[in-house]
């Protein structure tokens, strides 16, 4: 990890105090090496409309999956935030288990935040 911070945009969905998110499963990427090392995470969010804009920090504990358990919950949480993914597709099990993705589940413990106008 050489002690740099490593920062890498990913889909994401909030619901009920953790950060869902997914990743190819096998990868051999600096975000799971880091994750792997150190599950000690900060994720930042962002957003622009218009004039006004917000930042969102959140500080927490990642566990990382690729069991059907872990991505039927996610694709779950996906669709009832309204952000299908897929083409808004229902995956049974079976499908599941054959998508080579890992899950990855930030536990939140902080969150701190800044809104404005340019």
């Amino acid at each position: 990890m050489n002690d740099h911070p490593y920062a890498v945009p990913m889909s994401y969905v909030y619901s009920d105090g953790v950060i869902y998110l997914h990743s190819r499963v096998g990868g051999k990427g600096k975000k799971v090496e880091y994750a792997t090392g150190n599950p000690r995470v900060c994720f930042q969010m962002d957003s622009l409309s218009g004039e006004k804009w917000s930042s969102v920090l959140a500080y927490g504990t990642a566990s990382l999956s690729s069991d059907v358990a872990a991505k039927m919950k996610m694709f779950e949480v996906f669709t009832k935030k309204g952000i299908g993914g897929h083409g808004g597709k229902q995956f049974k099990a079976e499908d599941l288990e054959k998508m080579p993705m890992t899950i990855w589940e930030i536990k939140v413990e902080e969150m701190t935040g800044r809104e404005g106008i340019w």
